[in-house]
């Protein structure tokens, strides 16, 4: 019986690493501010998930699968979860208000000009990922590479300048603060590197665009660094 025990538990385990979630959320808190109605359906995803290997179906912001979470303060929320074969193909996505025609990368090129999605046949903007290997969590803003950045951090917002932009091995941050926090982000969402100094090392990274949050007691400041 012990054997048996050992051999159905050898195989949960195995089932559990065969599977990887990525967590898609976008806070929509600008859009709305901006003069956009919410749905009455609530904020939906679209993209070619079945396609890599998700139950969420291609392209459907209308299926209840492609429903979000509303999580509250403008944030919302969808866990989808691939085969572990899925890892490294390229998901392409986008956040849908209520169904197409009020979704991201109709009116602008943002998600494209700021490197993390692209434009299809239709002149229309996805999103794209390249599937991670371990369970992420994405936040964006509507529209946007970064997440949104709250009301007060806006007004507060200190002044930052990066250089040389692009770098090639360390970046350099001039900020109005004495003390502060800068945390390096990939255009998936993933931190890269974080520093309490006014440098970061940027000669491991691979080249391509990447996103800081700079943290102070005044505010909070965003910006783009590019890694030649």
């Amino acid at each position: 019986m012990k054997k048996i025990f050992t051999i159905l538990s050898l195989a949960l385990s195995t089932a559990a690493f065969s599977q990887v979630s990525v967590t898609y959320q976008v806070d929509i808190t600008e859009y709305i501010a901006g003069g956009a109605t919410l749905n009455a359906n609530g904020i939906r995803v679209g993209g070619n998930f079945t396609t890599n290997g998700s139950t969420v179906p291609d392209w459907t912001p209308s299926a209840a699968a492609c429903a979000m979470t509303d999580l509250g303060n403008g944030l919302w929320s969808i866990a989808v979860t691939y085969p572990s074969g899925s890892v490294g193909l390229t998901q392409e996505y986008k956040f849908v208000n209520g169904d197409w025609g009020t979704n991201e990368g109709v009116d602008t090129t943002l998600i494209a000009d700021d490197g993390c999605g692209i434009q299809d046949a239709g002149a229309n903007i996805n999103r794209t990922l390249v599937i991670p290997a371990t369970n992420t969590t994405l936040t964006f803003c509507w529209d946007k590479c970064a997440a949104c950045i709250s009301s007060i951090d806006e007004v507060n917002k200190v002044n930052v300048v990066a250089f040389p932009n692009p770098a090639t091995d360390v970046v350099n941050f001039q900020i109005d603060a004495a003390d502060y926090v800068i945390t390096l982000t990939d255009l998936t969402g993933k931190t890269v590197a974080t520093s309490t100094t006014s440098t970061i090392e940027m000669s491991g990274l691979s080249s391509g665009a990447y996103l800081y949050k700079v943290v102070t007691n005044n505010g909070t400041a965003t910006g783009k660094v590019t890694k030649k």
